[in-house]
């Protein structure tokens, strides 16, 4: 049996006496893209800062079977844990260049040395518009092409499981559907996905299994096609969206 790179068990997070998320419990295997549907405000935000360390919470959060549950961002981080908040939270007066040169800072004093982390050049093939913006500041990007940027950042310090907090967020639907790409694309090369998204039609598409959240609380969870053709599902999170799934290489991005 596979042992999950990720998992959650019966994971709760508090602010003060309000319960943001209750008994969550989840788990993502190595390889795989997982998805979290739910409205704003249905914890999801509050469970991946969990699960990073960021929030305190009960329960247990093991990475490859290890417990996580007291140790530092900083651990889990270097045990191969990354997250892309929704607000990216780069270094806007930083060139592109420089923002994705600190990606790999973990590195610098381990015995890998510099060669441990991602590769520019790789980075620039993956997000070919960075190349062209190498020079620029980071600030002055897009908002697609910022989301590029915090991907390619956090790629440079080549985590094992990837977690992304509203990637779409913000974004034109053709930028969207660039960017589910290159989630998608992530996952077949190895990475493990784990993605929170409003955006339920292209997360599903992209996706290999998926949870909602409503209330703090799993209230349905299966393979992305279950859940693409589950009636609560198609109705609260696919209905609104008034437009038919496209191809693969066109996916439609909520209004």
């Amino acid at each position: 049996m596979t042992v999950p790179m990720l998992e959650a068990q019966a994971l709760s997070v508090a602010y003060g006496k309000v319960e943001a998320v209750r008994g969550v419990s989840l788990s993502v295997a190595p390889g795989r893209l997982v998805t979290v549907l739910g409205a704003n405000g249905a914890g999801k935000t509050t469970l991946l800062n969990a699960l990073m360390g960021v929030l305190p919470a009960r329960g247990r959060i093991l990475f490859e079977g290890r417990d996580l549950t007291r140790l530092p961002v900083e651990a889990r981080v270097a045990l191969g844990l990354s997250l892309i908040p929704e607000r990216r939270e780069l270094f806007s007066t930083m060139s592109v260049e420089d923002n994705l040169t600190l990606g790999a800072f973990r590195f610098r004093n381990t015995a890998k040395g510099r060669g441990g982390g991602g590769d520019l050049g790789e980075m620039y093939r993956l997000f070919p518009r960075l190349a062209e913006r190498r020079r620029q500041q980071a600030g002055t990007l897009s908002g697609g092409e910022r989301q590029m940027l915090a991907m390619a950042r956090v790629l440079m310090g080549r985590p094992r499981l990837l977690m992304l907090d509203e990637p779409s967020l913000g974004l034109a639907p053709l930028i969207v559907a660039e960017v589910m790409r290159t989630v998608a694309r992530l996952r077949d090369e190895g990475v493990a996905i784990l993605l929170v998204e409003q955006n339920a039609r292209a997360a599903l598409r992209i996706a290999d299994h998926g949870y909602v959240l409503d209330g703090g609380r799993v209230v349905l969870e299966g393979d992305s096609r279950t859940l693409q053709n589950d009636a609560r599902v198609a109705e609260t999170y696919l209905g609104s969206l008034g437009a038919e799934a496209g191809p693969p290489d066109r996916i439609v991005a909520a209004g």
